[in-house]
């Protein structure tokens, strides 16, 4: 890989507020690519994730396999291409399947019943955090940050690798 990904995110809600008004403003983004199995398979939900971007801000929707098929020989310019993903597991198995990245933020893990709180509003499960370290064992740089600007928390302070 010649270039890394401009930013690999973490968020359970995908698309929303502070992704597109902070994120696509502090960074040159001209593309989003939303990592999810579910969203892939319905046409109404990657509407709404188009919408949801600004005009001018590319929106492609893969489900894991594509993205794992597809990312690698990617055209676009890795740069200025956000991936979004929904969860840890799919962060590893994205990268266990080819998709090499140097650094995952996570930025949005809501709580709920067995999810322990993390870092600010962020919560995982113990198969979430399982799948962190397993990323971070490979030498992916782990930080916790909802936007741009905030004190960020590296995934190797909060627990014992």
């Amino acid at each position: 890989m010649s270039q890394e990904w401009g930013l690999v995110r973490i968020d359970d809600r995908l698309i929303h507020g502070q992704v597109i008004a902070v994120w696509c403003k502090h960074r040159p983004f001209t593309r989003i690519v939303i990592v999810d199995d579910e969203v892939a398979a319905d046409p109404f939900m990657q509407e709404v994730m188009r919408l949801a971007a600004p005009p001018g801000l590319r929106v492609d929707v893969l489900s894991l396999e594509e993205a794992i098929r597809r990312l690698p020989q990617d055209p676009h310019p890795r740069e200025t291409t956000m991936v979004l993903l929904r969860s840890p597991q799919t962060a590893l198995r994205l990268y266990e399947g080819g998709v090499r990245y140097m650094a995952l933020n996570v930025g949005g893990l809501g709580s709920g019943r067995g999810r322990r709180p993390l870092f600010r509003h962020i919560a995982a499960s113990d198969e979430e955090i399982a799948a962190l370290k397993a990323l971070a064992e490979r030498g992916v740089d782990i930080t916790f940050l909802t936007v741009p600007g905030e004190k960020a928390r590296s995934f190797k302070d909060l627990l014992d690798l």
